[in-house]
């Protein structure tokens, strides 16, 4: 079998690995108990074997050491739980003094930048993007064929061949007035 880390919890129950003693199964606990040097374990019950096994990780050399240690330094041993979850602050009073500071100064700085944030949030105000506005294009009058006449009429720049050309376009329906008299521009900036 591999070695097993007997502990005890915080609520006093001791534990081989991470399953509770009174949980395993007794061949389980029977082989742990021997291991640890309890006589004729076959003999007794779960309970009290595992009664049994607390009794010596509370007597282990780790367990002594800790408590040891803590008398050097002052701390009252009568409420520590030094089997699973030692309470390192009160063995460590200045570690934990130093941690706390930094704890509090971590905190400081986290909540000064939220509120340099949160200040600077409150100090800008959105510019809404610019909205191009379209404005409505005028729509050109249409054209009708006897305002198209007098406009190629009137046009200097263009021969009589060319008028007469162009009016038949617009008597023959081959082009729309406006188109016929953008001709006539053409033709008479081209003379």
């Amino acid at each position: 079998m591999t070695p097993v880390l007997v502990s005890v919890d915080k609520a006093g129950d001791l534990k081989l690995g991470r399953k509770k003693c009174r949980l395993y199964k007794k061949a389980d606990v029977v082989k742990v108990a021997k291991k640890y040097g309890i006589v004729q374990a076959e003999k007794l019950t779960i309970k009290e074997m595992c009664d049994g096994l607390k009794m010596r990780a509370k007597n282990s050399p780790l367990a002594r050491d800790l408590l040891r240690h803590a008398a050097k330094r002052g701390v009252r041993t009568d409420n520590l739980n030094l089997y699973n979850n030692v309470p390192l602050a009160k063995l460590y009073p200045e570690a934990a003094k130093k941690r706390a500071a930094a704890k509090k100064r971590a905190e400081k700085k986290a909540l000064d930048k939220k509120v340099a944030a949160n200040f600077m949030k409150a100090m800008t105000t959105r510019i809404a993007t610019p909205v191009k506005m379209v404005m409505p294009q005028k729509k050109a009058m249409p054209l009708t064929k006897e305002e198209a006449r007098k406009r190629i009429m009137a046009m200097k720049g263009l021969t009589g061949r060319n008028k007469f050309v162009l009016m038949n376009k617009l008597s023959l329906n081959q082009g729309s007035p406006r188109r016929v008299v953008r001709q006539a521009r053409e033709l008479a900036r081209l003379r």
